[in-house]
């Protein structure tokens, strides 16, 4: 039988006005750990821990829900005590991977790509969603609010996802770049909310005029409310960019980075992967190809060169 998966919560739910550093909270376990492998009962060894550190484009209690499936695959798969860390945000996330306080990662695609090129982060496997491995970044805004195009948004209030976001900040500064305006003064008043989830409901909800966010997640959230389609519309679309991959630390050795691999790359294989699979939206996980998030590299650059 089974045992029980062990998520551990590490970081505060980011709130919806920005991503200010949030004061540091006790560990919170969600399940009761097995307490003959937790406390390594006589004659038991503990089973080794893996711990994944989660940064998606969703609230904390939304991303458990979405990726449980996921971790008890893990934790069944690999015989190892999967512990969750919950970061607050995407560069909390790479801090994590970088110092090794998770082994495991799923972040964004501009995370990926800083943290590739700052401390050698390793893609492992990407998400491919309808066929596609790749997302894009939308320009939201209410259906009826008269804006028609991306320079309409000026003077207007917006909201961004995460500073560390190529959906949710990098796509709309190059927009703001190529209409020749000052990124800090284009809108009246712009915003962190943290995750898409957040974006997608400040605007629906009328507290912001125009919002980026990512394609899957927003499809997502029409699956859920299909009503959503009709109060918002996209009015701008990024190029193919790469999906948010799973990633793994540099600090992880090379046996356990093959064991990883060979779990997301087989997981359609068997009946529980496909499971997992389909409770997640996707169609499978594949080997990544760097060309995939050359445009967030080509972006990146664009927008640090303005500064």
């Amino acid at each position: 039988m089974r045992r029980p998966l062990s998520v551990l919560l590490l970081a505060a739910v980011v709130s919806l006005w920005g991503c200010a550093s949030a004061p540091q909270l006790p560990e919170v376990r969600l399940n009761q750990l097995d307490r003959t492998l937790a406390a390594g009962s006589v004659g038991i060894s503990p089973r080794p821990v893996l711990k994944v550190g989660l940064a998606t484009m969703m609230s904390p209690r939304e991303s458990l829900l979405r990726y449980g499936p996921l971790l008890d695959y893990l934790n069944s798969k690999l015989e190892r005590h999967v512990e969750v860390v919950l970061a607050s945000s995407q560069t909390e996330m790479l801090e994590l991977l970088r110092t090794g306080g998770v082994q495991l990662g799923l972040v964004g695609s501009l995370a990926y790509v800083q943290g590739a090129d700052g401390f050698g982060l390793k893609a492992l496997a990407v998400p491919e969603y309808q066929g596609e491995p790749t997302h894009r970044s939308l320009i939201l805004v209410r259906r009826y609010s008269g804006l028609e195009e991306f320079a309409h948004l000026k003077g207007h209030t917006f909201a961004y996802t995460d500073p560390v976001s190529a959906t949710g900040w990098l796509y709309p500064q190059t927009l703001v770049l190529e209409l020749n305006e000052a990124v800090e003064r284009f809108f009246d008043r712009a915003l962190f909310t943290g995750t898409d989830d957040k974006a997608i409901q400040a605007l629906d909800h009328g507290l912001v005029d125009g919002a980026a966010v990512n394609s899957v997640i927003y499809d997502m959230a029409v699956a859920e409310d299909p009503d959503l389609a009709r109060r918002l519309r996209a009015i701008g679309s990024s190029e193919p960019l790469g999906s948010p991959p799973v990633v793994v630390s540099p600090t992880v050795g090379s046996e356990l980075v093959a064991q990883l691999e060979t779990v997301f790359l087989q997981m359609g294989e068997d009946e529980e992967g496909r499971a997992v699979l389909q409770s997640l939206g996707l169609d499978r996980f594949v080997a990544p190809d760097p060309a995939w998030y050359e445009p967030i590299r080509l972006m990146l650059e664009e927008v640090e060169a303005s500064k």
